[in-house]
């Protein structure tokens, strides 16, 4: 609205500059050299049919001279003259003088001709028809015709004078309301100027406030984020530990089957060493104790029940420490302290992202193409989380029992790795593909994602000094590239908690 109000305004002020011009162009609108010009071609043309006459009267005095070729053809001496009586008088812009000049230039022609005739012929008839002609009364009319226009165009130019002084005076007014306008602008300015810093603090103020709320709110949405792709491995995490936890139970099951038989051999062994240690034992009974430990005893070596406890243990043992690690991986991704920095395998942290995503990737095939890359200065929960869901996302382009997944890494110069992860899925649409880092852009079915991941994963690189980089090509499928700084910018600070 002020653009428009400020055009108007300009229009405006063009306007009324233009009829000012066109009132001071038209009150000096009168050509006095034109006027002056058709006067002086017009005394030129009359001294020339003068001529003409005295050439006559001489012509009829000397009848038995020659026809006076010693001047020019009358005919030659008028026609300048009156090509500039007619370019003078028509610039007046007087349309009656057009006709004027058709006759006198017509009546001009014919006594021109007509004294030729007489000078040649000596014929009386032509004479009083050159004399007689109509060149004199019609340059009379003519002249007056001249006057009467310059006056005309006096008389007009007076009002136009008029009318500009008037209006000089209308714009005088119109220019004195402007500036009384500006000055009770101004005043309004002031008065608004003088509460303005107190205006902006309170502005100000209430823009840290929502400043303020929107780095909560962001850290809650990234923790939300988080605590979502935890959510979405939880049936990984499950499978992980239900595997090792179902043979430690059967072990253990197995194992509490065979104590009955184990206790009952340290009681019966109990028993012999208490007969052995007594003074006044009794030598059969203690033979017969003694054979029924020693028969106890190579029963459980036939059935092979020791080394079967042993190998149940050993089970047990082992599936409690793949719980253990499955425990550990989950608690990279999970802890808090995000903003610790360390000197990172990045191996091991794809393979821990692998084994956390194994329900999601379980039906598609995962293959590693690792190159020689060097530890990388990072925070390992962060990174960890960029490569969980870029396997996530890369599971869910792909289809069940087709879906390839190539994790590559590799240096991509003397200062940075590069993490690939591609796959065979469905691509990325053209003029869906500049949008996938905006924050809340999703191309999954509602309930089925936030539009925060890869926004996440896009700062987490930025606060690296890196980058995520993407090509996709519909119906090949997608590549995703994390680049990484060997030594970030400011290592030793923090690299965000985005």
């Amino acid at each position: 609205m002020r653009i428009l109000g400020i055009l108007g305004y300009g229009f405006m002020a063009l306007v009324l500059a233009a009829g000012w011009g066109f009132l001071f162009w038209q009150s000096s609108a009168v050509d006095l050299a034109a006027v002056e010009g058709a006067r002086a071609a017009l005394a030129e043309l009359r001294a020339i049919d003068a001529g003409w006459n005295q050439r006559l009267v001489a012509a009829r005095l000397t009848p038995d001279a020659g026809a006076g070729t010693a001047a020019p053809p009358p005919i030659a001496r008028y026609r300048l003259p009156f090509a500039t009586l007619e370019r003078r008088a028509l610039s007046l812009g007087d349309a009656r003088l057009g006709s004027l000049l058709s006759g006198l230039r017509l009546a001009l022609e014919e006594k021109a001709a007509v004294t030729d005739r007489y000078i040649a012929t000596r014929e009386e008839p032509l004479f009083e028809r050159a004399w007689s002609a109509s060149t004199g009364p019609r340059m009379e009319l003519l002249a007056r015709a001249i006057g009467r226009s310059y006056d005309d165009a006096l008389t007009q130019a007076e009002l136009y004078r008029i009318g500009l002084l008037y209006y000089s005076g209308f714009l005088l007014v119109v220019l004195a309301f402007l500036a009384w306008s500006l000055h009770q602008r101004g005043r309004e300015l002031r008065a608004a100027n003088e509460n303005l810093e107190a205006r902006v603090a309170e502005r100000t103020r209430e823009l840290s406030d929502a400043l303020a709320k929107l780095k909560e709110s962001e850290a809650m949405l990234v923790q939300s984020e988080k605590m979502s792709s935890l959510g979405q491995m939880v049936a990984g995490i499950a499978h992980e530990v239900n595997t090792p936890l179902a043979y430690v139970k059967s072990s253990l099951e197995s194992v509490r089957k065979e104590v009955p038989e184990l206790g009952r051999l340290a009681a019966e062994t109990g028993r012999l060493l208490d007969l052995l240690s007594a003074a006044s034992a009794d030598e059969t009974v203690l033979a017969a104790q003694f054979a029924q430990v020693r028969a106890l005893l190579e029963e459980l070596r036939s059935r092979g029940t020791l080394d079967r406890l042993e190998g149940l243990v050993k089970d047990g043992v082992f599936g409690i420490g793949q719980i253990s690690d499955v425990i550990g991986n989950l608690r990279n991704f999970s802890r808090l302290d995000r903003s610790k920095v360390a000197d990172y395998d990045l191996h091991e942290g794809i393979e821990s992202s692998i084994r956390i995503g194994r329900a999601q990737l379980d039906k598609r095939t995962v293959r590693r193409e690792f190159g020689q890359i060097p530890r990388v200065t990072c925070s390992p929960s962060q990174i960890n989380q960029v490569i969980l869901n870029l396997l996530s996302n890369a599971a869910h382009a792909t289809r069940d029992g087709q879906g390839v997944i190539v994790v590559r890494t590799g240096m991509r110069d003397d200062k940075h790795v590069a993490i690939d992860v591609a796959d065979n899925g469905s691509g990325i649409a053209p003029e869906v593909l500049p949008k996938i880092f905006d924050p809340f852009f999703t191309t999954k079915a509602v309930g089925k994602g936030t539009g925060l991941g890869l926004s996440i994963c896009y700062k987490i690189a930025q606060s690296h000094g890196g980058r995520l980089e993407v090509q996709s090509k519909p119906g090949t499928g997608t590549r995703f590239s994390l680049v990484l700084p060997l030594v970030p910018p400011a290592a030793d600070a923090a690299p965000g908690t985005a």
